[in-house]
C-alpha cells in the first residue's frame, strides 16, 4: 500500500455520496484498514504526524481531509471540534477520547470516556466536542479522516482551566494543550 492507494480508497468511498452518509463510507473503508495496519502505518512513514494539522495533512479537499496524527506519551489536548465529522483509526499506541456535548450558550458537559488501541475506530459527529491523550509510554499514532478541508472550516477550541469557548487560533492551541497536558485529568472528567 501506498499514499495514493490509501487516498483513492477514501475518494472512492465518499465519492457521490450524498453529504450526510459520506462519514459512514470513510468508516467503512477505516474497518476495512484495520486488517492492514501495518500496511496503512508503512503508507504514511514519511509524515511526523506532529507539528500540528498543517504538518499532518496528506490530502484536503472540500468534502474530505486525510491526516497523520501522533500523540507523544503525556500529551492531551484541549477541549476542540473539528467542525464536521471526523473519524479515527489507531494504527499503534492507545488514546483516550473524553467525549463532550457543547450547550447552546458553548458550556460543555461531560459525555463519556473511550479508551482506542490499535485497530479501534471512533466516529464522531460534525457537533461533537473532544479530549484526545496518549495512553501509555509510547506514542499513539492515527488516521484521522474529516468530511471537510479541516484546515479551512470554523473551529472552535476550549480553554481547559476555564472552559471558556474561542475560536480555534493556532497561535494560542499549543498553550492550551500543555496546560491540558499538566492537568491531572481531561476537564470534566
Amino acid at each position: 500500500m501506498n499514499v495514493a492507494d490509501l487516498t483513492a480508497r477514501f475518494l472512492t468511498a465518499v465519492a457521490g455520496e450524498d453529504e450526510k452518509y459520506a462519514h459512514k463510507a470513510a468508516v467503512s473503508v477505516m474497518n476495512e484498514l484495520k486488517d492492514d495496519l501495518d500496511g496503512v502505518a508503512g503508507a504514511l512513514d514519511y509524515l511526523t504526524g506532529s507539528g500540528g494539522n498543517a504538518l499532518q495533512a496528506f490530502y484536503r479537499a472540500p468534502n474530505l481531509s486525510l491526516l497523520k496524527v501522533r500523540f507523544p506519551d503525556g500529551r492531551r489536548t484541549p477541549p476542540h471540534n473539528h467542525g464536521t465529522w471526523a473519524a479515527i483509526l489507531v494504527l499503534s499506541g492507545a488514546e483516550k477520547n473524553s467525549l463532550y456535548t457543547r450547550g447552546e450558550d458553548g458550556t460543555l458537559s461531560y459525555e463519556r470516556s473511550i479508551e482506542l488501541t490499535a485497530g479501534s475506530v471512533l466516529f464522531m459527529p460534525a457537533d461533537a466536542v473532544h479530549v484526545a491523550e496518549c495512553l501509555g509510554d509510547e506514542p499513539a499514532i492515527g488516521l484521522h479522516v474529516y468530511g471537510a478541508n479541516v484546515l479551512g472550516v470554523e473551529r472552535a477550541m476550549w480553554d481547559p482551566d476555564s472552559l471558556a469557548e474561542q475560536p480555534l487560533d493556532w497561535s494560542q492551541y499549543e498553550g492550551l494543550a500543555q496546560r491540558a497536558s499538566a492537568a491531572d485529568k481531561a476537564p470534566l472528567t
